[in-house]
C-alpha cells in the first residue's frame, strides 16, 4: 500500500519560509534553527553572497554558540552534528557538500575575514568562527600567555618552604605543589574532580602570600573569590573560611581569609548599564585586585573570561580553580577545558619550573617537558587524590558521569570500600523491604 508523504507544516514555527536550498533541507532536518536560517541568510544578502555552501556554513557559524560551541569545524560537522527534534533523522544521508571544496568556497567569501578585517567571519583552517568569538578566542589566549610568561614574582623561598611545611604537613603531595605554583607564578589552574581539595589549597594559597607580604613588611594581598554564579560564589565563600580555621598560620592571617567574601564574576566586574556584556573594570579601569581566585571555572564561558582577563592587573595573580570534565560553561565555550588540555594526563612543565618549585617543595617535581611555547603548561597542576569520599564511590562517580551503565553496574559488583551493592528488582514488592534504607536515606538528604 502506497502513503502519501504528510506535507510539513508552512506555518509551523521551526521552519525558515524563506529558506532555500541546502539551508532549507538541513532547516526541515532539525540541524538548523530557523533563527540560524534567518541569520545567515540576511548576512550573505548583504555581503552579495549567492552560493548555498556558504549560507549553510555560515548558519552552522550561528548555530555554534547556541549549542556551547565558538566554533563550527567543516571537516567534521557531517559526522558530529545533533538535531533539535524528537523525530529520528539520519543526519549522514543530508546533503553536505564535500569539505575540501567547501572550505575553499567559504574562504573565498566576502563574509569572511582575512588580517584585521572586521567581517562577520573568520576561518582558521577547517574551522569557522563568527568573527566575534575568534578575536575573543585570541584576546584570552594572549592574557594567558602574558601571564604565564610573566617574570616569577618576588618570593621568599624560605618564607614559603616553612608555609608549605605548616600547612601541608603530610598527604596529598599534588595540593602542596599546587600551592607552591600558585604562589611562584602570576598565573596558576588547579584542577581536579570532586572532593580532590581544591578549596582547601586556594585556602592555604591565600595563607602563603599573606605571609609572603607579612615578611616582606607590605600590606596584607587584596583578594578577590569569584566565581560564575552566586551559589557557586557563596559555597566558595563559606570554604574558605572554614578552611581558615584549621589552618596552622598566625592568627592576623586566620582573620584576613575569615574575612574574605566571594562574589560573582559579574558582580566583581562591576555591571555596565545597558550592556549584557561589557562591566565597568575593563582594560582602561582594571580591577585593584593583587590575587584573583576564580572557582567552577569550567562553567566560565569565553567572552566572560575575556573581559576578566582584560580587566585583571598586569601585575596580579590569577589563580583558576575548577574540573575540566564536570559542569559546561553557561553560554559559549569551554576554556577551563582547553587551558588544560593535556596536562589532564600528567604535569607537563619546563626544566627551570621544575627545579623552581622542587626547591620550595622540598622533592623533586615529576613532569614531562610540555611542548614548546607552552609557557601555560608550568602553572597547570591536576589534583588526582580524592579527600572527600573513597575511591569506590570515586569510580561509581566517574562511571555515572561518563554515561557507562555497564562499568557502573561493575563497579557496583566488585563492592569496593565506600560502595554496598543491593541485588534487589525495585519493581518486586519483595524487595521493598530490602531497598527501605536507601529509600530513608535520600529521603532525609532531600
Amino acid at each position: 500500500m502506497n502513503v502519501a508523504a504528510v506535507e510539513p507544516d508552512p506555518f509551523d514555527a521551526r521552519r525558515a519560509r524563506a529558506a532555500r536550498g541546502l539551508p532549507a533541507a538541513f532547516n526541515a532536518a532539525g540541524v538548523l534553527a530557523a533563527a540560524d536560517v534567518h541569520v545567515a541568510v540576511r548576512l550573505c544578502e548583504l555581503a552579495g553572497e549567492a552560493d548555498e555552501a556558504v549560507v549553510l556554513a555560515a548558519a552552522l557559524a550561528v548555530r555554534g554558540p547556541r549549542l556551547g560551541h565558538v566554533l563550527v569545524d567543516l571537516a567534521t560537522i557531517a559526522r558530529t552534528a545533533t538535531v533539535d527534534q524528537e523525530e529520528p533523522v539520519d543526519v549522514a544521508a543530508l546533503p553536505w557538500p564535500d569539505p575540501a571544496p567547501w572550505v575553499e568556497r567559504v574562504r573565498a567569501s566576502p563574509l569572511v575575514a582575512a588580517g584585521d578585517d572586521a567581517r562577520p567571519l573568520r576561518l582558521a583552517g577547517t574551522r569557522l568562527y563568527l568573527d566575534r568569538y575568534w578575536r575573543e578566542e585570541a584576546d584570552v589566549a594572549a592574557a594567558l600567555e602574558a601571564l604565564a610568561g610573566a617574570p616569577p614574582a618576588s618570593v621568599d623561598a624560605a618564607v614559603l618552604r616553612d608555609g608549605l611545611r605548616r600547612l601541608f604537613p603530610e598527604g596529598d603531595e599534588r595540593q602542596r605543589l599546587a600551592a607552591a605554583t600558585a604562589v611562584l607564578r602570576r598565573l596558576a589552574v588547579v584542577a581536579g574532580g570532586p572532593g580532590t581539595g581544591k578549596t582547601t589549597t586556594v585556602a592555604r594559597v591565600v595563607a602563603l602570600l599573606a605571609e609572603q607580604a607579612a615578611a616582606a613588611g607590605a600590606p596584607e594581598p587584596l583578594v578577590a573569590l569569584a566565581a560564575p554564579t552566586a551559589k557557586a560564589a557563596a559555597r566558595l565563600g563559606e570554604a574558605v573560611r572554614d578552611a581558615a580555621r584549621e589552618l596552622d598560620a598566625a592568627p592576623p592571617i586566620r582573620a584576613q581569609l575569615e574575612r574574605l567574601d566571594a562574589s560573582t564574576l559579574h558582580r566583581l566586574l562591576g555591571r555596565h548599564p545597558g550592556s549584557h556584556s561589557r562591566f565597568r573594570h575593563d582594560r582602561g579601569n582594571r580591577l585593584p585586585h593583587d590575587v584573583i581566585v576564580v572557582d567552577e571555572t569550567s562553567m566560565v564561558p569565553l567572552t566572560l573570561m575575556a573581559r576578566l582577563l582584560e580587566a585583571a592587573r598586569r601585575d596580579a595573580r590569577l589563580v583558576l580553580v575548577g574540573d575540566p570534565g564536570q559542569l559546561r560553561s553557561i553560554e559559549a565555550g569551554a576554556v577551563l577545558g582547553d587551558i588544560v588540555g593535556p596536562a589532564a594526563d600528567g604535569p607537563l612543565m619546563a626544566p627551570a619550573a621544575r627545579e623552581r618549585l622542587a626547591d620550595v617543595i622540598g622533592a623533586p617535581v615529576p613532569a614531562a617537558d610540555p611542548p614548546p611555547g607552552a609557557a601555560i603548561a608550568d602553572g597547570i597542576v591536576v589534583l588526582e587524590r580524592v579527600h572527600r569520599f573513597g575511591r569506590g564511590i570515586g569510580r561509581v562517580a566517574e562511571a555515572i558521569r561518563l554515561g557507562d551503565g555497564d562499568a557502573v553496574v561493575a563497579a557496583l559488583r566488585e563492592g569496593p570500600e565506600g560502595v554496598r551493592w543491593l541485588a534487589a528488582d525495585a519493581g518486586d514488592p519483595a524487595a521493598q523491604a530490602t531497598l527501605e534504607p536507601v529509600r530513608d536515606a535520600a529521603a532525609h538528604a532531600a
